[in-house]
């Protein structure tokens, strides 16, 4: 059977050759691809071929888009990928150590509140249940993630976090890993030292030049800008002089005075010696959606960003700069390989989030939710609520259920189904259901017109390989 996103010259299908695939015209070539996640892009003679029954190569056979010469076991195993049926639990686990902040961010929809504020911090005996619990996760690869408000201004609990998990993990034996979503603003020597012998990852937000970034990133008393360059170049010159460290990472939220400004956001980054560009989009989800007219746009707008983004960034590795833009990679990962690194639809099984309180949420979008006082994705406590409990919550299965692109009328037909998501925290945030509806869905039409940005390069081969070469960036 063919399923076709947009006409592509020919319907009828052989039944004896031509394998079920959805099927969408992008840029000179037809996309096809299967329910196992493998793709193929064929000129549209030869797709009206393929469908006539006529048209095999090499390439069609090993992928199955041939009926009759399906290898079964190659199929099963891209099937157990796929779906998670290899599953060993949630390995992301967001801890929220305050919602105390220093900062004002036109976007932020945490639901922070001011550094001044009295019991907005997680407590010794909260930290302890957290990890606790994060440590009945049977995943062998546990990764925990500070976040806040921002999360230097309760140092000590991150400290404990950090001596804790690692004293619990001398008998667990699993694969640790921390990473620090921070302003900066905060960091000093003594912190870092810390961090650095502990193998703590970094990670801020940069928005580009002072202007951008400092009007989007209000430091209260302070300077944003300054005191983000001066902690990323802090940690650059340790890793420079061999501490045993990851590059920081550095994210650009996307707001609607960046747009048409990607080249000179791209160049704050490269010039500081970044190799990962990340661009996040704004969603309309509790603060930002209060001041959307100010800051929002539409998908469309975002997807011209994106790709100028993009473009730039590629011309940039012809040139033998060393960069990469992350969303690509994680695309790269699941077009290429087939494989699923990140999660961002298995909420509550691949991640979860642990609020300042010890509430237990399926994703950290879930928590900011519930300070907008939707609290429909809290599905527990941390030291009242077992592993078996999350598991157990119904909103768990609700989610996996609303997640899954087979249960979308529209994403079952789609040919970016097998690499792309639904997020039902987006859904419930901005049409009022985990399920939402996908005509009129804003994140539908930013992913489809990210990924018709990206297959449309995927059919330059000297784009493509650069692309591909950005794979070796997937283990950083």
């Amino acid at each position: 059977m063919s399923r076709l996103t947009e006409p592509a010259g020919v319907l009828e299908a052989s039944p004896l050759k031509v394998a079920a695939h959805n099927a969408r015209k992008v840029g000179s070539s037809v996309l096809i691809t299967n329910d196992v996640g493998e793709h193929a892009l064929l000129s549209p003679a030869d797709y009206a071929s393929y469908l006539a029954g006529r048209h095999e190569t090499p390439e069609l056979v090993k992928k199955d888009f041939i009926r009759d010469q399906h290898e079964f076991a190659h199929l099963a195993d891209r099937t157990v990928a796929r779906h998670l049926l290899d599953w060993k639990g949630p390995n992301v686990h967001t801890v929220v150590v305050t919602l105390r902040c220093n900062f004002k961010c036109v976007y932020c929809h945490a639901s922070v509140v001011g550094q001044d504020a009295a019991g907005k911090d997680m407590t010794v005996a909260t930290a302890k249940a957290v990890v606790d619990l994060i440590f009945q996760s049977p995943n062998p690869t546990l990764m925990i993630e500070f976040q806040g408000g921002e999360p230097l201004l309760n140092w000590p609990i991150v400290k404990f976090i950090v001596q804790y998990a690692r004293e619990k993990n001398k008998h667990h034996k699993r694969s640790l890993h921390f990473g620090l979503i921070s302003n900066f603003s905060l960091l000093d020597d003594a912190k870092i030292d810390f961090l650095i012998a502990n193998g703590v990852s970094f990670c801020t937000s940069l928005d580009g030049p002072r202007d951008l970034h400092d009007r989007n990133r209000i430091h209260i008393g302070g300077n944003s800008h300054e005191s983000v360059l001066v902690g990323l170049q802090n940690i650059l010159a340790r890793k420079a002089a061999g501490a045993k460290i990851d590059t920081p990472n550095a994210i650009c939220t996307v707001t609607r005075q960046s747009l048409g400004r990607a080249p000179e956001i791209v160049d704050q980054l490269v010039a500081l010696g970044l190799e990962r560009i990340q661009f996040g989009p704004l969603d309309p989800i509790g603060f930002a959606k209060r001041s959307w007219g100010t800051i929002g746009y539409t998908s469309a707008e975002f997807v011209k960003f994106y790709a100028a983004a993009l473009d730039d960034i590629i011309e940039r590795n012809k040139k033998g700069v060393k960069c990469y833009e992350k969303m690509a990679l994680i695309f790269m990962v699941r077009i290429l390989e087939g494989g699923h690194w990140r999660f961002p639809n298995a909420d509550g099984v691949a991640r979860l989030a642990y609020n300042h309180d010890g509430g237990v949420y399926t994703c950290e979008e879930g928590r900011l939710l519930a300070n907008e006082g939707d609290e429909f994705f809290r599905i527990g406590t941390a030291g009242r609520s077992s592993f078996a409990d999350l598991l157990d919550h119904p909103t768990v299965r609700a989610s996996l259920l609303a997640s899954s692109m087979n249960a979308q009328p529209m994403c079952v037909q789609c040919a970016y189904n097998p690499f792309c998501s639904v997020l039902p925290v987006y859904n419930q945030g901005t049409q009022g259901s985990v399920f939402g509806r996908m005509p009129d869905n804003g994140w539908c039409e930013k992913m489809m017109g990210i990924f018709d940005v990206v297959f449309t390069k995927l059919q330059d081969p000297e784009a493509r390989k650069i692309l591909e070469s950005w794979l070796e960036y997937k283990s950083r």
